[in-house]
């Protein structure tokens, strides 16, 4: 029997210190948002769903009054862009939103985020640094990866390989598919990056230079460099950039298009750095 205070598994309480520690990060992200001309936007927690989103992403199913299919939102990044796009579009001329709000998957996971979009294709360098500013304000220092995607896209089409082993990093098999791959391995700086590029294959030299150029980005030192790394998220498709520490992942951003929208944008993952923030009180 389930008492009806019983927690369930995938949901998050935050009290005392921890819910102090998780407003402050809010209001020093929201403070970062609107000195760099973001505005908010809150989406319903409810949406119609499809069958391809419900099976692919594990989404939650809900009914409407006449037993049309619903889902709770699964992912911010996609109701933000297609409700701007569908619904706002002729009523808004911002391109620069934030949210704070949860995303929900099956069977009962709650994933607290803060999130920025900002809808222009060449915006990623000043998403790159907003995040960059918010988690150096909180006095947190986390690696930065930076990856481009099309790399390993391009590696695939040129080795016959399977994505999959990108993914998951399965580097045993990429290191016996080709010698360059043991190149594209080793590199972390940018001055790794600027060394390889003259003897790179040529099918990759234009992708690592738009990975390098990322380098100018913002001046953070605890940044690498990874070609190889693919995510396995379902919209990030190109410049691809991730902070992490402790193998917990704060942040996932990068470059996308939703809806034909070619955008830029990321999510903090709020349980995760209030967990890390907690833990470094208590040592």
């Amino acid at each position: 029997m389930t008492l009806g205070y019983e927690i369930p598994q995938g949901s998050k309480i935050h009290f005392g210190l921890s819910a102090k520690i998780k407003r402050d990060i809010e209001l020093k992200a929201v403070d970062i948002f609107y000195q760099n001309g973001f505005e908010e936007i809150l989406t319903p927690s409810f949406s119609f769903g499809l069958e391809d989103i419900i099976y692919k992403y594990k989404a939650i199913r809900i009914s409407a009054d006449d037993n049309k299919q619903m889902i709770l939102r699964n992912d911010n990044t996609t109701d933000v862009i297609k409700i701007i796009h569908r619904h706002l579009g002729n009523k808004i001329s911002n391109k620069k939103w934030f949210y704070i709000q949860p995303s929900f998957s099956y069977p009962s996971t709650e994933i607290n985020q803060i999130g920025a979009e900002f809808l222009d294709k060449d915006s990623l360098g000043n998403i790159l640094c907003i995040a960059v500013n918010i988690f150096l304000e909180l006095e947190l220092n986390p690696i930065l990866q930076i990856s481009n995607m099309n790399i390993p896209k391009l590696c695939v089409k040129e080795s016959e390989l399977d994505i999959d082993i990108f993914s998951k990093m399965k580097i045993d098999r990429i290191l016996k598919s080709a010698s360059y791959f043991g190149d594209l391995l080793s590199i972390q700086t940018k001055n790794d990056l600027e060394s390889y590029i003259p003897k790179a294959p040529r099918f990759l030299k234009e992708e690592l230079e738009i990975l390098l150029h990322s380098a100018s980005y913002c001046d953070y030192k605890n940044t690498m460099f990874s070609p190889l790394y693919y995510s396995p998220n379902g919209y990030y498709d190109s410049l691809f950039f991730r902070m992490f520490n402790d193998n917990k992942i704060f942040l996932l951003g990068g470059k996308y298009e939703i809806d034909d929208v070619q955008s830029c944008g990321f999510a903090i993952y709020t349980n995760e750095v209030v967990e890390y923030i907690l833990n470094k009180v208590v040592e």
